[in-house]
């Protein structure tokens, strides 16, 4: 399975690639900002899930999500948002992701969380 981690946070990226090799399973690619994440889904649209981070600077995990749904090769990949903190209520931002704005989305992780919450999220969202 491939998946492509998008965060600006280092420490971040490190575990979460760490605990997924670490399973043997996966090929794990990493952007370290949304536009380098649309990058590499651009050059290569053959991810199974991308695990992204919602705050990061210049272009936010939500710019990533309105992108992919405006390219019809990036559209079907599934997305799941990982946040410390959701930018609007949760009820609100559940409502939401039913919307075609927010299509992509197909879970939320709220951080921290368990490497089994992880897995559970991957397998039931990934293509």
């Amino acid at each position: 399975m491939r998946i492509l981690i998008v965060d600006n946070d280092l420490s971040t990226v490190t575990t979460l690639q760490a605990l997924l090799m670490s399973e043997g399973t996966f090929q794990i690619d990493i952007a370290y900002g949304g536009q380098e994440g649309l990058d590499k889904m651009a050059a290569n649209p053959n991810y199974d899930v991308v695990l992204l981070d919602i705050m990061m600077p210049q272009v936010s995990g939500m710019d990533v999500c309105r992108s992919m749904i405006k390219n019809p090769r990036l559209a079907s990949i599934p997305v799941l948002l990982m946040s410390s903190a959701l930018p609007i209520a949760p009820g609100e931002f559940h409502q939401s992701m039913e919307k075609s704005e927010l299509s992509v989305i197909k879970g939320v992780l709220e951080k921290p969380f368990t490497t089994e919450d992880l897995l559970i999220q991957i397998y039931k969202v990934a293509r």
